[in-house]
């Protein structure tokens, strides 16, 4: 991370002079991936527009993969973190991040705006899992082997891309979700309370298998657009795994144990 903010401050140094003035505030590249190739006066010319509009502007660069745009107000200045998709955009587009930072009365309009600027520009997203974000090999229970026994009994071409790794531990709740599936990366998730010696290797395999499942049957609206994220073709599907009756049955009776750790 030392060597990337050092290319960015030489970089900085580099493009200085192409930018018409120097603006107010601080400019943060650090969450940038060091392979990324983008144009630093770019970057600070998107910095100078904004913060000539807004008295001071900290803008944070990011290559997130959820939220592209946020703006707060903290401590009188304006901070806003910005997808690097938004780096050489118009005037149009700056008018609305102005706009979304500012307030008013045309700030839902701006959302809109900047809504379907990220709808047409989600090729800039970077969807792909880094390898060493990857653990299916946990203390008790191994994610890898599951994975391809069921990617191979279930033989879809859409599933050959699905990785899998254990999650990690959030916040206390009182609830639990012992699996997720990410359409964009193509990730599963298990919650790392299941890589538990009592919990049966059955059990986990039926999250897996679950899981997997979401990669076959998107959600769909119904006739009412509500989502629907277990169609009945899920459903039926997810009966057909080998302990399913045992594994709900399982879970049922073992869930109090994950709720009191």
């Amino acid at each position: 991370m030392k060597q990337q903010q050092d290319f960015w401050k030489w970089a900085e140094r580099q493009a200085a002079d192409e930018v018409d003035s120097a603006p107010e505030g601080q400019l943060d590249l650090s969450e940038l991936p060091p392979d990324l190739r983008l144009s630093v006066p770019d970057i600070q010319q998107l910095h100078a527009d904004l913060a000539a509009r807004l008295d001071g502007v900290d803008l944070v660069i990011t290559d997130n993969l959820r939220r592209m745009v946020s703006a707060r107000r903290k401590q009188g200045r304006h901070r806003l973190r910005l997808h690097h998709m938004f780096v050489g955009c118009g005037e149009e587009t700056i008018d609305a991040l102005v706009t979304l930072a500012a307030g008013g009365d045309d700030v839902d309009d701006a959302r809109q705006y900047l809504q379907q600027y990220v709808d047409n520009h989600r090729d800039k997203i970077s969807f792909e899992v880094d390898p060493d974000e990857l653990q299916a090999c946990g203390q008790h229970h191994d994610l890898g082997p599951m994975l391809d026994k069921w990617r191979e009994r279930l033989d879809e071409d859409q599933l050959d891309d699905v990785v899998i790794t254990w999650g990690r531990y959030g916040k206390g709740s009182r609830t639990i979700r012992f699996g997720s599936y990410d359409f964009d990366r193509e990730l599963i998730r298990v919650h790392p309370a299941l890589d538990q010696r009592w919990v049966p290797e059955f059990f986990v395999e039926f999250i897996v298998y679950h899981e997997l499942l979401h990669a076959l049957y998107p959600p769909v609206q119904d006739d009412s657009s509500r989502r629907v994220v277990h169609t009945d073709e899920f459903r039926r599907m997810e009966r057909k795994f080998p302990r399913y009756q045992e594994a709900l049955a399982w879970e049922r009776n073992n869930l109090p144990r994950f709720l009191d750790d």
